[in-house]
């Protein structure tokens, strides 16, 4: 499987939107992506001006009295029932779907004012060049989207839509353009903070929601600039959670993302994810496409990292991560059959510790044998990591999310695994990933 990235260099994305709403139980989510080859692929939403796309939609207007009915009920809060249920309401289909409307167009009005596009324009050296057709050196352009953090005109993107940027120019939502300049890039969440020059041009910042609180089938909406042909809104549902990429120009792994099915294309990449009050709860970075066009997976790195990585971009330029120093997996039932544990006993394997390491500096045990189960070499003999701090491990990506938002580089944590069959405590004072 391949994956292709949403942003920087000419890819294309998603599409497909789905609609259940409000108290109803209203749900959507956005993805967007686009891939060169004909196998499965992660790719960047972000887009070469001058593509030309055409697309039209009729709706049919519902009665004023449904409509000024379902604005009221679609515009306050939930009702709830003393049980702290939400409380059944009899809407006919007329106001469902004027509620529907009102509420997507709720989102846009509120949000798109904090959505920006941008426009990247880098040099590209071709060494030799082509002689008579092209010189050594020209411009490469590309596009892609973004959001306001701040009121000090800070916006976060992904970082391969303004990698190696000599010029980037943000579009606002009113069609007037401004430069900005990058404040600081992290390739292992693929996240950037770049900043408006001109001091007053401060768009307003746009609401942050909670990726941990999201579930598969709620609502998200994508907002952004595809194809540079201006700003345009896409919806979905939330497909999965718990998902983990690898981007482009990094050796380490994004826990968390999201997984969603709402239609983007190439421009969208850097653009916010949302929910249905407006919130941005991921910031859409691939799709996986068996074709390079949307099939309907899109992947958004979750804002909770972003809460993380963005302040200390803003302030250092860079984001320290804690580092183990490990290479591990999933420990599945032939594994555990294998090294003599129960079938159902869950963890991460450790197969590598890295010299010099904080895991090294502690004892942890890597794999140091291999079996053989119907056919397949697997390896054993190496630590079990069962739980951090008391919190249980599943697999290797919770050793990920765990470390990256509970440590710090420098934090002693507890470590419990299972060695020789016996659970056993190291103690791994966190290091600071390499460059």
């Amino acid at each position: 499987m391949k994956i292709n990235l949403l942003v920087g260099r000419p890819r294309a994305l998603l599409k497909v939107a789905v609609v259940a709403l409000g108290t109803l139980g209203l749900t959507i989510a956005i993805a967007c992506g686009q891939s060169e080859s004909a196998d499965p692929v992660s790719v960047h939403l972000t887009q070469p001006p001058g593509i030309e796309t055409a697309a039209s939609a009729t709706a049919e207007a519902a009665p004023m009295s449904s409509a000024a009915e379902a604005k009221s009920t679609a515009t306050e809060q939930e009702p709830s029932s003393a049980n702290g249920q939400v409380a059944d309401i009899e809407m006919s289909p007329g106001q469902i779907v004027a509620a529907h409307d009102l509420v997507m167009s709720d989102i846009y009005d509120r949000t798109v004012p904090s959505i920006v596009g941008l426009r990247v324009i880098a040099s590209v050296n071709m060494g030799d060049g082509i002689p008579g057709r092209l010189p050594n050196d020209f411009l490469s352009r590309a596009s892609g989207s973004g959001f306001v953090w701040d009121d000090q005109g800070h916006i976060l993107t992904n970082r391969h839509v303004v990698n190696g940027a000599d010029r980037i120019v943000v579009v606002l939502s009113d069609g007037s353009q401004t430069d900005a300049e990058i404040v600081g890039a992290d390739p292992d969440s693929d996240l950037a903070i770049i900043r408006i020059i001109d001091d007053e041009v401060r768009p307003p910042p746009v609401a942050l929601g909670d990726s941990d609180a999201i579930t598969p089938g709620q609502l998200a909406v994508a907002i952004g600039d595809p194809f540079s042909r201006g700003f345009s809104m896409t919806s979905g549902i939330i497909s999965a959670v718990g998902r983990t990429i690898n981007p482009t120009d990094s050796n380490f792994s994004v826990p968390r993302v999201i997984q969603h099915d709402a239609a983007t294309n190439p421009g969208n990449s850097g653009g916010p994810l949302l929910n249905r009050y407006g919130e941005v709860i991921g910031i859409n970075t691939q799709i996986i496409s068996e074709t390079g066009a949307f099939s309907g997976i899109g992947l958004a790195v979750p804002i909770n990292l972003a809460r993380l990585v963005a302040p200390a971009l803003i302030e250092d330029g860079r984001y320290e991560y804690p580092y183990i120093g490990i290479r591990g997996t999933t420990l599945g039932p032939d594994i555990a059959s294998a090294m003599g544990l129960p079938d159902d006993t869950r963890g991460a394997l450790v197969l590598a510790v890295s010299a010099d390491s904080a895991a090294q500096r502690a004892g942890l045990q890597p794999a140091n044998q291999t079996t053989v189960v119907d056919g397949l070499e697997l390896p054993i003999g190496g630590d079990i990591i069962v739980a951090i701090n008391g919190e249980p491990i599943k697999g290797m990506d919770d050793v990920i999310a765990y470390v990256i938002e509970h440590t710090r580089p420098g934090d002693t944590v507890e470590f419990t695994v299972i060695r020789d069959g016996n659970e056993v405590m190291v103690s791994i004072t966190m290091g600071g990933r390499p460059e």
